[in-house]
């Protein structure tokens, strides 16, 4: 993934909540969210399980793009 310096845009702070720029899948939801918790990362959304099946929280990186993380919820039979 790769973040880029848009000057002329509108910043992502002040764009309305469905404004996410990346939703990344991962393994461990829980365990990343504590990490990025602990090392003072800004946090948008915290950890939830969600109706659509899936373990979400989402952050907001210091130029204000907001990255959800979301780890399904669903297990083989």
């Amino acid at each position: 993934m790769r973040l880029g310096d848009c000057p002329d845009a509108t910043p992502m702070s002040k764009h309305q909540d469905h404004s996410w720029f990346a939703y990344l899948h991962v393994t461990d939801a829980k365990g990343l969210f504590a990490e990025f918790k602990g090392r003072g990362v800004e946090i948008w959304h915290p950890l939830r399980d969600t109706p659509w099946k899936m373990r979400e929280f989402a952050i907001v990186t210091p130029d204000g793009h907001r990255i959800v993380f979301g780890e399904s919820l669903e297990h083989p039979a």
